[in-house]
């Protein structure tokens, strides 16, 4: 007899099915598991099935892999094994007895993100809470059921059948199968990311199949001892007989193929994020948007089951639920955006009283998460109370967990919960359409994590943008008082800058703003994050130095209706300038607008490109030809969008770029130390005879150019917004969690999600690199393209820095970034866009 109080490992490993394969049942399932090739099944050879399919001689149409139906929605579902403390998920923070009940477990008020004025999400959940926060959130509360049984293997066995107290022989997504497929044979429909198929994905006659949380292993190395393989496997292939070698050799050829076709889709093992359901949640992804025919995908991760030491382990598992969510979302590509829907479950909660251990035990009912574009947010179900209950007391559910099911299944998967459960049970109705009924657009959860659910697209504004470049003027310097108090500022402090009206700008209309913002002599490591006035600050940054040189950054700022935007210092104290060279408003009069172009160097002062050979000397001016080079038309351009790189000064120094003809202001755009290679973002008017003067103040240095744009009559216009962050491979915002190195690349959407419509045309990025191993340079360019000789910033050793970055939106609505010669991280900050 099994024990009831087995482990969560044990008790799920004992409701699991592996699938050893044999030559005498070698069907495709079975093949597909033996060679690790679970990801690649529903690749198909033309428009005529799989290549597999056809080695073992099926009709392909009999698989039915490939594109799922037009109104058929995927379920993704994330097993939470071991037993979740639903307390600590959505915290009661106003009930007294919880914060009696749980003790030291209990988590205050202020460490919650609020859904309203009594409870609050895990501080660990942000993508969650940024999904509520766009009503994509459902949390269904109190789920259970009737005389719960604390086991982890017979409540596990409960909830994977989805028939309470009942000797489990199925599943319920399993049953579900069975409906589906009908009498067709081994369909493709549903899988499991991990290593055995669970219970859930067990029907009475069909069931779901594996897929690894890795690229496919076998196929794709080419050392040569496994190049000898490949060959005698061709050779059995194509060898004579009769039996079953001719087509299981053809259908390993067929696999070899396939793993260096999927090779650079699918990541390795070791590039995968390190966390067990991040990784396997990248996979699913990556399933779901190669439309091979699944409509669930499963996975699953522990342990919850708490016993002691449940502060830390408990925040782990959240902080993993958290990121693995924002890398789904991040990786699904927007077309499945109102197709795919996640729900959590797990086999019960945590007892409201804490033990003896810093933990709880076994409990009852517990809140679960639904999530997707087309989830009607908002809360379900009822929070239990928590009053009279005596120490081993447990709390009464008020859902029964089959209501969830069937809300599930007939609300998302077309309907057979009746059939699936065994009964009629309440229909919560947590979405707010079918599948595909709400207009498809991405998902990003990210800002700290990734991906929120757009509850639509974002519109395209209708409004007029135009562009004014100005001569360079310095609006703030805390050094001498101008445009702000004659101080530092202050770690955590913040100061107002007045925009609107300031050193001739207007005084009303304005809506963003282009300056180089500096911080000079900082006490501490710091940054600054610039934003409009009268906002929420966001978490993000613009600029970040070190005590003992001074860094810039432009800014694209959007203007706050106050005429202000705000600068906040991280830390230590530090002094500020604001150097402006442009702004938009509404009127056309003298206003402009943006054409991107292709990265292009116009100036390399090395080796003479653009400008004469040579260092340029402090105090002598050089000017350079813009009209007519680098993708700039001849006529008709007023400013140019150029980055521009000081290269092994010999001295600490700055650069200043100004319009030809012009009187030079006190203003900078490069601020660098000796031997720096340091770059900036420059937009500048152009001056006479379409040409800009540069000069060095204090050292000698070489100078280069990339020109990214440049602004005529005829263009795109420019939408600022607060800014948002699209990409942090620190934490797998955006992207792996890892930093980019030699050899990859990330691939980066930035149109259709975090507030920027799907028909932008180019963004503009606050690009950071840190914790840099080596020299390098980072490219930022669109997604399609070949990567470009020019570079965006340049790094060394123990680095962070940063800088503006306008880039075309290429394929998939995405940009790629590329740091080719040592690993760094990287952060991306969303501050605008351009559109027609």
């Amino acid at each position: 007899m099994l024990d009831p109080d087995i482990s969560t490992a044990d008790a799920l490993r004992h409701l699991s099915f592996d699938e050893e394969p044999t030559a005498a049942a070698l069907d495709r399932r079975r093949f597909l598991r033996l060679v690790g090739m679970g990801v690649g099944a529903g690749v198909v050879a033309g428009g005529s099935g799989s290549l597999l399919d056809h080695a073992f001689g099926h009709d392909p149409s009999a698989w039915a892999a490939g594109p799922i139906g037009a109104d058929d929605g995927v379920l993704v579902i994330i097993g939470m094994y071991g037993g979740n403390d639903g307390l600590n998920t959505v915290v009661p923070f106003t009930d007294p007895n919880y914060v009696e009940m749980h003790g030291g477990l209990a988590i205050p008020a202020n460490q919650t993100l609020r859904l309203n004025s009594s409870q609050g999400l895990n501080g660990n959940l942000p993508t969650l809470k940024r999904a509520w926060d766009d009503g994509h959130l459902a949390v269904v509360q109190g789920i259970g059921y009737a005389n719960p049984d604390l086991s982890h293997f017979n409540s596990m066995a409960y909830w994977m059948a989805g028939r309470p107290n009942a000797l489990p022989s199925s599943g319920w997504m399993g049953r579900w199968l069975d409906g589906y497929l009908g009498g067709t044979d081994d369909l493709y429909a549903a899988a499991e990311v991990g290593t055995s198929v669970p219970l859930h994905l067990v029907g009475n006659h069909k069931k779901g199949t594996v897929v690894g949380a890795s690229r496919p292993g076998y196929g794709s190395a080419t050392d040569a001892r496994s190049e000898r393989q490949y060959a005698a496997i061709r050779a059995m292939a194509g060898g004579a007989g009769g039996g079953w070698r001719a087509p299981v050799g053809q259908a390993f050829v067929d696999q070899l193929d396939l793993a260096r076709t999927l090779a650079p889709v699918i990541p390795d093992e070791d590039q995968l994020p390190d966390a067990e359901i991040v990784a396997k949640l990248e996979v699913a992804a990556r399933l779901v948007n190669a439309n091979l025919g699944f409509r669930v995908v499963t996975a699953g991760w522990g342990d919850f089951d708490s016993h002691a030491g449940q502060p830390g382990q408990h925040a782990d598992r959240m902080a993993e639920l958290d990121a693995a969510i924002s890398r789904f979302f991040a990786l699904l590509d927007p077309a499945w955006a109102s197709r795919v829907t996640v729900m959590t479950f797990s086999e019960f909660g945590r007892t409201p009283w804490d033990n003896d251990g810093a933990g709880t035990d076994h409990g009852t009912s517990a809140p679960h998460f639904v999530i997707g574009a087309n989830v009607k947010g908002g809360l379900y179900g009822q929070q239990p109370s928590l009053a009279n209950l005596r120490r081993w007391d447990r709390m009464t559910h008020h859902v029964d967990f089959r209501s969830y099911y069937a809300s599930i299944l007939d609300g998302w998967m077309g309907g057979g919960s009746s059939d699936v459960l065994g009964g009629n049970f309440e229909q919560l109705g947590l979405f707010r359409g079918p599948p595909g009924s709400t207009p498809p657009n991405g998902i990003v959860l990210g800002d700290g994590g990734t991906v929120t659910p757009n509850p639509s697209p974002t519109p395209v504004p209708t409004g007029k943008s135009f562009f004014h470049p100005v001569s360079p003027v310095r609006i703030v310097d805390t050094r001498e008082g101008i445009g702000a108090p004659r101080q530092p500022i202050g770690p955590g402090q913040r100061i107002r800058v007045k925009v609107a009206g300031a050193a001739g700008l207007p005084a009303t209309g304005l809506t963003a703003v282009i300056a180089n913002v500096t911080a000079v002599r900082p006490t501490q490591p710091m940054h600054f994050t610039v934003y409009p006035g009268r906002v929420d600050r966001p978490e993000t940054s613009n600029l970040n130095a070190v005590p003992g040189r001074p860094v810039p950054n432009l800014v694209a700022m959007a203007v706050g209706d106050d005429g202000y935007i705000e600068i906040y210092n991280s830390n230590g104290q530090t002094h500020c300038l604001v150097d402006v060279f442009g702004y938009t408003d509404g009127r056309s009069n003298g206003g402009a607008k943006f054409n991107p172009t292709a990265p292009k160097r116009l100036f390399d002062s090395r080796n003479g490109t653009g400008m004469r050979r040579g260092a340029l000397a402090p105090g002598t001016a050089v000017d350079v030809q813009v009209a007519g080079k680098a993708g700039v038309p001849k006529t008709g351009a007023t400013a140019v969008v150029v980055n521009v790189t000081a290269v092994n000064p010999d001295q600490p120094g700055h650069l200043r770029v100004t319009p030809t003809g012009r009187t030079p202001a006190t203003t900078s755009n490069v601020n660098f130390a000796a031997g720096d290679v340091v770059p900036n973002l420059v937009i500048c008017e152009l001056g006479d005879g379409g040409k800009l003067r540069m000069d060095a103040t204090g050292a000698s240095t070489h100078v280069v150019g990339d020109v990214f744009g440049y602004f005529a009559d005829g263009g795109e216009r420019l939408i600022t917004m607060a800014p948002r962050r699209l990409l942090d491979t620190r934490d797998g915002t955006g992207a792996p969690k890892r930093p980019l190195g030699p050899g990859r690349r990330v691939d980066l959407q930035v149109a259709g999600l975090k507030g920027v419509p799907a028909a932008a045309t180019a963004v503009v990025l606050n690009v950071t690199a840190t914790k840099v191993a080596d020299a390098s340079h980072v490219s930022v360019w669109p997604r399609g393209g070949s990567e470009p000789s020019t570079s965006n910033l340049n790094v060394v050793a123990g680095q962070t820095i940063a800088n503006l970055v306008i880039c075309r939106v290429g394929e998939q609505q995405s940009v790629s970034l590329a740091n080719p010669l040592a690993g760094c991280d990287l952060v991306a900050d969303v501050l605008g866009y351009f559109v027609p």
